[in-house]
């Protein structure tokens, strides 16, 4: 049986406790007065639960995060994400209107801790330290999300009333970017290695494994570098994550993502569910494959139940990213899928997460973890840096690459092919291309290495993606501010659209 993360279990009981309605989805106060550990314990789980909202529903963020790039083709989606994957979205797309709520839902719950936990009695100092990082990497996280998605945030560190907040005007990306690097580093300094410590009265605590670490922190504040191209800081980080000896790669690709591994070695990072019928299953599982391609209770099905008429269909140039013999094409992708009693005679479809051990039972039942960082992006980002900072012929940004490539069941490359830092830099980025694909980090690679309008304008060159109808602008590189909120500001000094939206 998969150990249950305790957060998770306290997501039962704030369906009936006050904290979370006593925070408006449009507010960024809560009134509520927390005065004990136990309280903010119930807290810090109101914080995870915003984030995994953001990973739980068939057409959650998450699923944006995919559709915004070149994986899948141009149209797919349904109405709530209208736009993002043809890049005609506007800032009344349902889909990022969700996101931004949740996001700055955890970063007031954030706020309330860090402003509260000091003062509160606590029976055990250190879970008052431990709950102080979790606040600080998930408020880091959170501000990070927004920045790179929409840009500069308006900078709310404190406890606010509405209106107080709707004076506070936006902040430009790089002060947005300094918040979450200090807050990250504050969670570093405080969180431990891995939730199993002595309290204070000298009892061992094992309960709590998959919340952040100071390692899954490290992960978080090396990819903002990176996405700043700051290759030496970030690698500072990465390098406290290979050497502390906690991680490893899987064996075995699929067991990146089935569910009888959550929580292992490859996993430094990411958003927890359960299965049992608990509400704290997945929904964007189901969402992967299309309604009618299987019937109701086929035990020969990939899983048990009918999908949604919004699955994404997989882009065909992506497909073909996959060399000849690369097992991570078919844990990732199905091809010749039975639809309604037709096979699908042109696209694939997204089965990297239909692994499971624990047989869901309902469509928002999956008990599969979803990622946010792995060990191999900790080892892929390391080798990244290695070759921005000098190309090693042969050198362990190689060794790193061909690893990846094993595990894969590829051949390694050799100094001969790879013969400069350019050529390197190429075959890493492809690699990361299949190695994370549908992950939710390409758009984000994309974006760091400066390379996204002429990956788009490939994609878009193609007729099946939409070639004559579809292209992207040069400011589409952050999404609009969603409408509802402008909509909320009086003064366009304080808060205002992106240029060209």
């Amino acid at each position: 049986m998969k150990r249950i993360l305790t957060i998770l279990i306290f997501g039962l009981i704030l369906a009936s406790c006050d904290f979370l309605d006593l925070q408006p989805e449009d507010s960024y106060t809560v009134s509520a007065s927390y005065k004990t550990q136990d309280d903010f314990e119930k807290a810090i789980a109101g914080v995870y639960d915003s984030q995994q909202r953001l990973y739980s529903g068939a057409d959650c963020w998450f699923r944006a995060m995919i559709i915004r790039g070149d994986e899948v083709r141009a149209g797919t989606g349904g109405s709530s994400s209208t736009g993002i994957s043809t890049f005609l979205d506007d800032a009344k797309v349902p889909i990022l209107a969700t996101g931004w709520q949740y996001l700055w839902q955890m970063i007031a719950r954030s706020n309330m801790i860090l402003c509260r936990i000091d003062d509160a009695d606590f029976k055990d100092e250190t879970m008052r330290a431990y709950i102080k990082g979790e606040a600080y990497a998930l408020r880091a996280w959170a501000y990070y999300t927004l920045c790179w998605q929409f840009g500069g945030m308006p900078l709310i560190t404190s406890e606010m009333s509405l209106k107080e907040v709707r004076t506070v005007a936006r902040s430009d990306a790089d002060a947005t970017f300094a918040l979450a690097e200090g807050d990250y580093k504050r969670a570093i300094s405080l969180l431990p290695a891995k939730w199993e410590y002595t309290a204070d009265d000298g009892s061992v605590n094992k309960d709590y494994v998959g919340r952040v670490t100071r390692y899954a922190a490290m992960g978080g504040l090396a990819r903002l570098y990176m996405f700043r191209s700051e290759f030496s800081k970030a690698r500072f980080y990465l390098k406290q994550i290979i050497d502390s000896g906690l991680y490893d790669m899987e064996e075995n690709y699929v067991d990146c993502f089935v569910d009888s591994h959550d929580n292992g070695k490859e996993r430094v990072w990411e958003v927890q569910f359960s299965g049992n019928l608990t509400g704290e299953g997945t929904a964007f599982i189901s969402g992967l494959l299309p309604d009618g391609y299987n019937k109701e209770g086929d035990p020969t099905a990939l899983m048990p139940f009918n999908g949604y008429s919004t699955a994404m269909r997989i882009a065909l140039n992506m497909m073909d990213c996959y060399e000849s013999g690369d097992i991570r094409k078919a844990v990732s992708t199905v091809q010749n899928l039975v639809v309604s009693g037709v096979k699908e005679p042109v696209y694939s479809y997204i089965i990297k997460y239909v692994h499971y051990s624990y047989r869901p039972q309902a469509r928002d039942d999956w008990a599969n973890n979803l990622p946010i960082m792995r060990y191999t992006d900790v080892l892929m980002l390391y080798a990244e840096c290695l070759n921005e900072e000098g190309y090693s012929a042969g050198g362990e940004a190689m060794r790193i690459l061909n690893r990846v490539r094993a595990r894969a069941g590829l051949a390694p490359y050799t100094s001969a092919e790879l013969t400069n830092q350019a050529s390197f830099r190429t075959a890493l980025r492809d690699e990361r291309r299949v190695e994370f694909a549908f992950e939710g980090l390409r758009w984000q690679d994309l974006l760091r290495w400066g390379t996204a309008q002429d990956a788009m304008t490939d994609h878009f060159s193609i007729p099946d993606n939409g070639k004559g109808y579809y292209k992207m602008n040069d400011y589409q590189t952050v999404f609009p501010i969603p409408y509802d909120e402008l909509s909320r500001y009086n003064d366009d000094s304080v808060m205002w659209q992106n240029p060209g939206y």
